[in-house]
């Protein structure tokens, strides 16, 4: 997820949440669920945008063990590095995903 989907889903909660609070305090209902459901709809899309990102880094670290596994077999001590440096990245950016 790059971090502009980030700040665009933050915002989209923030809005929702002044909304939620506004329709409390002025005893609207209809705009209290209005905000309700714009958190909840950021919520949603900041979850897909993980879901995604995590297939991807998933496969990504996948590439890398083949790569490196490959190399190991075929005595191949750049490919193995890489396989290494790509499970290693992969990983990385998993953990910043979270």
């Amino acid at each position: 997820m790059s971090v502009g989907d980030k700040a665009k889903h933050t915002a989209e909660d923030a809005k929702g949440k002044v909304k939620e609070a506004v329709g409390k305090v002025s005893g609207n209902e209809r705009m209290q669920a209005e905000g309700q459901a714009d958190q909840a709809e950021a919520h949603a899309a900041h979850a897909a945008d993980k879901a995604k990102d995590t297939a991807k880094n998933t496969g990504q670290e996948a590439k890398g063990k083949v790569r490196e596994v490959a190399g190991a077999v075929t005595d191949d001590e750049s490919a193995e590095a890489k396989g290494k440096a790509e499970q290693l990245a992969a990983k990385a950016k998993q953990h910043l995903n979270k």
